[in-house]
Protein backbone atom coordinates (compact mmCIF):
# COMPACT_ATOMS: atom_id res chain seq x y z
CA UNK A 1 0.00 0.00 0.00
CA UNK A 2 1.21 3.10 -0.73
CA UNK A 3 2.78 5.44 2.00
CA UNK A 4 2.48 3.30 4.48
CA UNK A 5 4.98 5.41 6.82
CA UNK A 6 1.99 7.60 7.15
CA UNK A 7 -0.90 5.56 7.64
CA UNK A 8 1.05 3.24 10.23
CA UNK A 9 0.96 6.03 12.96
CA UNK A 10 -2.91 6.67 12.21
CA UNK A 11 -3.29 2.90 12.48
CA UNK A 12 -1.77 2.59 15.97
CA UNK A 13 -3.77 6.06 17.08
CA UNK A 14 -7.21 4.48 16.00
CA UNK A 15 -6.16 1.27 17.92
CA UNK A 16 -5.90 3.21 21.60
CA UNK A 17 -8.76 5.46 21.23
CA UNK A 18 -11.04 1.72 20.55
CA UNK A 19 -9.10 0.47 22.98
CA UNK A 20 -9.72 3.40 25.68
CA UNK A 21 -13.60 3.53 24.84
CA UNK A 22 -13.99 0.17 24.95
CA UNK A 23 -11.34 -1.44 27.06
CA UNK A 24 -9.34 -3.88 25.10
CA UNK A 25 -11.39 -7.33 24.99
CA UNK A 26 -9.48 -10.69 25.36
CA UNK A 27 -7.46 -12.20 21.79
CA UNK A 28 -9.97 -14.76 20.82
CA UNK A 29 -9.09 -18.47 21.30
CA UNK A 30 -7.78 -21.10 19.39
CA UNK A 31 -10.62 -23.10 17.73
CA UNK A 32 -10.87 -26.03 15.30
CA UNK A 33 -9.94 -25.71 12.16
CA UNK A 34 -12.88 -26.83 10.30
CA UNK A 35 -14.75 -24.55 12.43
CA UNK A 36 -12.94 -21.64 11.67
CA UNK A 37 -13.10 -22.67 7.90
CA UNK A 38 -17.18 -22.14 8.45
CA UNK A 39 -17.01 -18.99 10.70
CA UNK A 40 -14.97 -17.46 8.22
CA UNK A 41 -17.37 -17.81 5.28
CA UNK A 42 -20.32 -17.16 7.17
CA UNK A 43 -18.52 -13.74 8.76
CA UNK A 44 -17.16 -12.51 5.42
CA UNK A 45 -20.44 -10.85 4.56
CA UNK A 46 -21.80 -9.83 7.86
CA UNK A 47 -21.23 -9.23 11.65
CA UNK A 48 -19.72 -11.48 13.81
CA UNK A 49 -22.78 -11.86 16.21
CA UNK A 50 -24.71 -13.01 12.94
CA UNK A 51 -22.47 -15.39 11.60
CA UNK A 52 -21.89 -17.11 15.41
CA UNK A 53 -26.06 -17.12 15.43
CA UNK A 54 -26.12 -18.55 11.53
CA UNK A 55 -23.43 -21.70 12.75
CA UNK A 56 -25.70 -22.11 15.63
CA UNK A 57 -28.73 -22.94 13.39
CA UNK A 58 -25.92 -25.00 11.14
CA UNK A 59 -25.57 -27.06 14.63
CA UNK A 60 -29.43 -27.17 15.59
CA UNK A 61 -30.56 -28.41 11.88
CA UNK A 62 -27.46 -30.38 10.78
CA UNK A 63 -26.62 -33.30 12.89
CA UNK A 64 -22.61 -33.03 11.88
CA UNK A 65 -20.28 -30.51 9.37
CA UNK A 66 -20.43 -33.73 7.12
CA UNK A 67 -24.40 -33.80 6.92
CA UNK A 68 -23.78 -30.03 5.96
CA UNK A 69 -21.64 -31.19 3.32
CA UNK A 70 -24.28 -33.79 1.56
CA UNK A 71 -26.76 -31.17 1.35
CA UNK A 72 -27.99 -28.70 -1.05
CA UNK A 73 -27.11 -25.53 -0.99
CA UNK A 74 -30.94 -24.31 -1.39
CA UNK A 75 -31.50 -26.51 2.01
CA UNK A 76 -28.61 -24.62 3.78
CA UNK A 77 -30.06 -20.97 2.77
CA UNK A 78 -33.51 -21.75 3.68
CA UNK A 79 -31.43 -22.56 7.29
CA UNK A 80 -29.67 -19.24 7.14
CA UNK A 81 -32.42 -17.27 5.87
CA UNK A 82 -33.38 -14.86 3.60
CA UNK A 83 -32.47 -11.70 5.04
CA UNK A 84 -28.91 -13.67 6.05
CA UNK A 85 -26.43 -11.23 3.67
CA UNK A 86 -25.55 -12.90 0.10
CA UNK A 87 -27.35 -16.04 1.43
CA UNK A 88 -27.48 -18.21 -1.43
CA UNK A 89 -23.64 -17.27 -2.19
CA UNK A 90 -22.46 -18.43 1.68
CA UNK A 91 -24.21 -21.59 1.01
CA UNK A 92 -23.18 -22.29 -2.12
CA UNK A 93 -19.24 -21.34 -0.97
CA UNK A 94 -19.37 -23.28 2.46
CA UNK A 95 -20.76 -26.71 0.10
CA UNK A 96 -17.95 -26.01 -2.12
CA UNK A 97 -15.70 -26.34 0.20
CA UNK A 98 -17.01 -28.72 2.85
CA UNK A 99 -16.70 -30.98 -0.34
CA UNK A 100 -13.55 -29.87 -1.86
CA UNK A 101 -12.13 -30.91 1.80
CA UNK A 102 -13.32 -34.34 1.93
CA UNK A 103 -12.08 -34.97 -1.64
CA UNK A 104 -8.62 -33.83 -0.58
CA UNK A 105 -8.41 -35.53 2.41
CA UNK A 106 -11.27 -38.30 2.53
CA UNK A 107 -12.30 -36.65 6.00
CA UNK A 108 -13.68 -32.82 7.44
CA UNK A 109 -11.61 -33.10 10.31
CA UNK A 110 -8.45 -30.43 9.43
CA UNK A 111 -6.80 -30.78 12.41
CA UNK A 112 -4.15 -32.03 10.50
CA UNK A 113 -3.50 -28.49 9.38
CA UNK A 114 -2.36 -27.05 12.59
CA UNK A 115 -0.20 -30.51 12.69
CA UNK A 116 2.10 -29.49 9.95
CA UNK A 117 3.95 -25.95 8.83
CA UNK A 118 1.84 -22.71 8.79
CA UNK A 119 2.95 -22.81 5.26
CA UNK A 120 1.66 -26.19 4.06
CA UNK A 121 -1.48 -25.04 5.88
CA UNK A 122 -1.69 -22.24 3.94
CA UNK A 123 -0.52 -23.77 0.50
CA UNK A 124 -3.53 -26.78 1.56
CA UNK A 125 -6.26 -24.15 1.97
CA UNK A 126 -5.00 -21.66 -0.62
CA UNK A 127 -5.64 -24.58 -3.21
CA UNK A 128 -9.15 -24.98 -2.20
CA UNK A 129 -11.37 -23.41 -5.26
CA UNK A 130 -14.03 -21.59 -3.29
CA UNK A 131 -11.67 -20.13 -0.72
CA UNK A 132 -10.69 -16.72 -1.22
CA UNK A 133 -8.37 -14.69 0.38
CA UNK A 134 -10.60 -13.48 3.34
CA UNK A 135 -11.47 -17.07 4.07
CA UNK A 136 -7.57 -18.17 4.32
CA UNK A 137 -6.56 -15.46 6.55
CA UNK A 138 -9.37 -16.12 8.80
CA UNK A 139 -8.64 -20.01 9.03
CA UNK A 140 -4.81 -18.76 9.44
CA UNK A 141 -5.55 -16.74 12.22
CA UNK A 142 -8.37 -18.07 14.13
CA UNK A 143 -7.07 -21.97 13.66
CA UNK A 144 -3.39 -21.76 13.32
CA UNK A 145 -2.25 -18.98 15.00
CA UNK A 146 -0.77 -17.16 11.70
CA UNK A 147 -0.13 -13.53 11.49
CA UNK A 148 -2.88 -12.98 9.08
CA UNK A 149 -5.36 -10.24 8.94
CA UNK A 150 -8.94 -10.94 7.21
CA UNK A 151 -10.14 -7.85 5.93
CA UNK A 152 -13.92 -8.28 4.91
CA UNK A 153 -15.80 -5.60 3.72
CA UNK A 154 -17.20 -3.78 7.24
CA UNK A 155 -13.59 -3.63 8.09
CA UNK A 156 -12.44 -2.60 4.81
CA UNK A 157 -15.54 0.75 4.94
CA UNK A 158 -14.37 0.79 9.02
CA UNK A 159 -10.49 1.44 7.75
CA UNK A 160 -11.13 3.66 4.91
CA UNK A 161 -13.94 5.56 6.93
CA UNK A 162 -11.19 6.36 9.40
CA UNK A 163 -8.79 7.24 7.52
CA UNK A 164 -6.05 4.78 8.42
CA UNK A 165 -5.47 3.34 4.66
CA UNK A 166 -5.36 4.93 1.02
CA UNK A 167 -8.80 5.24 -0.48
CA UNK A 168 -7.56 3.35 -3.50
CA UNK A 169 -6.18 0.42 -1.67
CA UNK A 170 -7.35 -3.03 -2.47
CA UNK A 171 -8.53 -5.74 0.20
CA UNK A 172 -5.09 -6.98 -0.36
CA UNK A 173 -3.14 -4.27 -0.02
CA UNK A 174 -4.53 -3.26 3.00
CA UNK A 175 -4.07 -6.92 4.09
CA UNK A 176 -0.41 -6.69 3.61
CA UNK A 177 -0.15 -3.52 5.18
CA UNK A 178 -1.99 -4.76 8.70
CA UNK A 179 0.09 -7.52 8.89
CA UNK A 180 3.43 -5.29 8.44
CA UNK A 181 2.05 -3.22 11.27
CA UNK A 182 0.83 -5.13 13.66
CA UNK A 183 3.39 -7.09 15.68
CA UNK A 184 2.14 -10.71 16.15
CA UNK A 185 1.79 -10.57 19.70
CA UNK A 186 -0.63 -7.63 19.30
CA UNK A 187 -2.28 -8.80 15.69
CA UNK A 188 -5.49 -11.15 17.38
CA UNK A 189 -6.18 -8.31 19.91
CA UNK A 190 -6.09 -6.02 16.80
CA UNK A 191 -8.10 -7.97 14.78
CA UNK A 192 -10.72 -8.38 17.75
CA UNK A 193 -11.28 -4.43 18.31
CA UNK A 194 -11.19 -3.23 14.80
CA UNK A 195 -13.56 -6.07 13.65
CA UNK A 196 -16.18 -5.53 16.84
CA UNK A 197 -16.07 -1.64 16.00
CA UNK A 198 -16.72 -2.52 11.86
CA UNK A 199 -19.57 -4.31 13.29
CA UNK A 200 -21.06 -1.57 15.67
CA UNK A 201 -19.80 0.97 12.98
CA UNK A 202 -21.93 -0.58 10.07
CA UNK A 203 -25.15 -0.72 12.30
CA UNK A 204 -24.75 2.99 13.93
CA UNK A 205 -24.58 4.45 10.77
CA UNK A 206 -27.79 2.85 10.03
CA UNK A 207 -29.77 3.95 12.69
CA UNK A 208 -28.17 7.56 12.40
CA UNK A 209 -29.59 7.25 8.34
CA UNK A 210 -32.52 6.19 10.16
CA UNK A 211 -32.56 9.28 12.69
CA UNK A 212 -31.89 12.10 9.95
CA UNK A 213 -34.41 10.50 7.92
CA UNK A 214 -37.08 10.97 10.99
CA UNK A 215 -35.78 14.40 11.73
CA UNK A 216 -36.12 15.26 7.97
CA UNK A 217 -39.60 13.63 7.54
CA UNK A 218 -40.62 15.38 11.32
CA UNK A 219 -39.79 18.93 9.73
CA UNK A 220 -41.48 18.32 6.96
CA UNK A 221 -44.85 17.77 8.50
CA UNK A 222 -43.75 20.83 10.62
CA UNK A 223 -43.50 22.86 7.61
CA UNK A 224 -46.74 21.84 5.88
CA UNK A 225 -48.76 22.25 9.20
CA UNK A 226 -47.45 25.82 9.15
CA UNK A 227 -48.67 26.12 5.59
CA UNK A 228 -51.97 25.15 6.36
CA UNK A 229 -52.25 27.34 9.26
CA UNK A 230 -51.10 30.26 7.23
CA UNK A 231 -53.79 29.59 4.63
CA UNK A 232 -56.45 29.02 6.95
CA UNK A 233 -55.67 32.05 8.50
CA UNK A 234 -55.37 34.04 5.15
CA UNK A 235 -58.89 32.92 4.56
CA UNK A 236 -60.27 34.25 7.78
CA UNK A 237 -58.95 37.60 6.82
CA UNK A 238 -60.26 37.64 3.26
Amino acid sequence: MKDSSEYAPRLKKLYSRLKRAAGAPPPPDLIDPTTALILAVLSQHTTENKARLAHGRLKQNFVDYNELRVSRAEELYDVLGKAYPQGREVARQLIGLLKQVYNELDTLDLQVLSEGSKRQAKAFLESLEDADAYVVARVMMMAIGAHAFPVNKQLLTLLRKEEVVTPDADPAEIQGFLERNISAHQLRKYYTLLRQHADNFRGSRTSAKKKDAAKTKKKTKKKTKKKITKRKTKRKTS
